[in-house]
Parts: C-alpha cells; sequence; structure tokens
C-alpha cells in the first residue's frame, strides 16, 4: 500500500522543520549534507510503500477530476506518479490536462 498524499505531505513537512531545528544548532556543512539526504527523501516518497500511481494516489497538486478523467488513462502515469517533467513542476499544466479543460470549456457555451 502506497502512501497517500496527506501522509507525503506530513513528512515533507516534517523534514523541512527537522532541517530548520538542525541549522540553528550544527555546522553549516553538515546542514548541506542533511538538506540533501532530506531531498532524496522526498523523491523517493511516490514509491514508498509500493507501487502508487494506477492504483488509486494521484500525483500532487491533481485535482480529483483530473485524476479520474485524464490521469488515469495518459500514458505517463507510472506506479510511482506521473512521469511528466511539466506536471512535477506545474501540476494541472500537462498537455493531456490543458486539451481537457479546454474541451470542457467548449462543451460548456
Amino acid at each position: 500500500m502506497a502512501l497517500s498524499i496527506e501522509e507525503k505531505s506530513l513528512i515533507e513537512e516534517a523534514l523541512s522543520l527537522y532541517i530548520q531545528v538542525v541549522s540553528q544548532r550544527a555546522h553549516p556543512t553538515q546542514v548541506q549534507q542533511i538538506a540533501a539526504v532530506a531531498q532524496g527523501i522526498i523523491k523517493k516518497l511516490d514509491s514508498v510503500g509500493g507501487p502508487a500511481g494506477k492504483n488509486g494516489n494521484k500525483p500532487n497538486g491533481i485535482s480529483d477530476e483530473w485524476f479520474k478523467n485524464v490521469c488515469q488513462n495518459c500514458d505517463k502515469l507510472t506506479d510511482s506518479g506521473c512521469s511528466d517533467k511539466v506536471t512535477e513542476k506545474f501540476p494541472g499544466k500537462c498537455d493531456p490536462i490543458l486539451h481537457y479543460e479546454r474541451e470542457k470549456a467548449l462543451k460548456k457555451k
């Protein structure tokens, strides 16, 4: 069973707070090393606990509507989430979601 979005967010927040505390007490070199390890952990969160993506966990920043109507049918959705580089930086700005929103807007007119 994969981590939920809430669980991933909690871990990211906890790591961020930990780095803040360490930065007040440790040497800057140590802080940089710990921050690098924390970044590695954050990148691995999508694969912790087994497959995600098509098994029910949607990528961060993606609405339930987008996930149901676009992401689940997209070939860029992997077991660890969305492999699209644009979606990683700008959730909801990938071509399939933009096309979906454009078609939805045209249907309303």
